[in-house]
């Protein structure tokens, strides 16, 4: 039968305060202790685990083979110990263990990872689960209450039953390869042109609501943006991007930005929102976060809405 090895953390910390100044007496400077003090100990420790830890043939102690393992092994230990300790204030400041954000896959992602990266360091123990849906997929996950709160592109609609903040704007283009027969045509172009291409469509897996932005009657619907991205780039068809995405490959020529004429000028503009139930409060971390997100023009207020006809119930939500 394994007995538990009786030792405290205040041994282990002398250890390794050995372990970086190289002798027990400039461990005691360190740690405000006499050197006995610092003997005593690792002594204590060493008996506590049964192997030397230090060789003391010299004039300064050596690790020995055990020492160097447990050296690191003793590193890891202390180091949840401070771990437990920050969660443990964190907790008691407010703060969240965990976070769950639903995130629209338009949202520009070079400032979700600014934003994620600055979590990071504000909240270093709040474990962050994030997840990328589209359109009604953020409204879905917080409504469930999986998800602390959503940020999403609302389509046009106010859900009564959530707390709303407006975040700012995402304009999206469309494009299509430069050897695709669209890339010739003379802007604008016109909707005749465009409903002979197949349209790339950003869909939900349950779709339920409406379709924006779909003009031709061909669709290829996927689910994921980066295989829309690259469909568009081999000239499968044509389809609208956030210009965040496809600004870098419009300057490399390896997408032609296109006109529809039934679109307005510089393409569509998604008014993103973050949505959270109206009985859950955020904490520090969920707060931060969400005023983190905002977008540049998240001070101006929001237009209203386009007015739109309703698209035939068989339509998906989709973009």
């Amino acid at each position: 039968m394994t007995t538990q090895a009786s030792y405290s953390l205040d041994q282990l910390s002398s250890f390794l305060a050995v372990v970086d100044e190289g002798s027990f007496s400039a461990a005691g400077r360190r740690l405000g202790r006499v050197q006995s003090a610092i003997s005593y100990g690792i002594a204590q420790l060493e008996s506590a685990l049964g192997t030397r830890l230090f060789e003391r043939d010299g004039r300064a102690p050596v690790l020995t083979d055990a020492g160097h393992r447990l050296s690191a092994e003793a590193r890891l230990v202390l180091g949840q110990v401070r771990e437990l300790a920050e969660c443990a204030a964190s907790l008691h400041a407010g703060v969240e263990s965990e976070l769950h954000v639903v995130v629209d896959s338009a949202y520009p992602s070079e400032r979700l990872v600014e934003v994620c990266a600055a979590f990071r360091d504000q909240f270093p123990v709040t474990l962050l689960r994030l997840d990328v849906g589209l359109l009604n997929d953020p409204l879905e996950a917080v409504r469930s209450g999986a998800a602390d709160f959503g940020v999403c592109n609302l389509a046009w609609t106010t859900p009564k039953d959530l707390a709303v903040a407006y975040l700012g704007s995402v304009r999206i283009v469309p494009v299509c390869a430069p050897h695709h027969p669209l890339a010739t045509r003379p802007r604008p172009q016109r909707a005749s042109a465009l409903e002979q291409a197949i349209q790339i469509v950003h869909t939900e897996r349950a779709p339920e609501t409406r379709d924006q932005g779909v003009i031709a009657p061909r669709t290829w619907r996927v689910t994921d943006q980066a295989l829309k991205l690259d469909l568009i780039r081999a000239g499968v068809g044509w389809g609208s991007l956030p210009r965040g995405l496809a600004a870098p490959f419009i300057a490399r020529g390896e997408l032609v930005e296109l006109a529809p004429e039934v679109w307005r000028p510089g393409g569509h503009q998604l008014w993103i929102h973050a949505v959270m139930r109206k009985d859950r409060t955020l904490n520090r971390a969920g707060q931060w976060m969400r005023e983190q997100l905002r977008l540049d023009d998240a001070d101006m207020p929001r237009p209203p809405p386009p007015t739109r006809t309703r698209a035939p119930r068989s339509k998906r939500q989709a973009r």
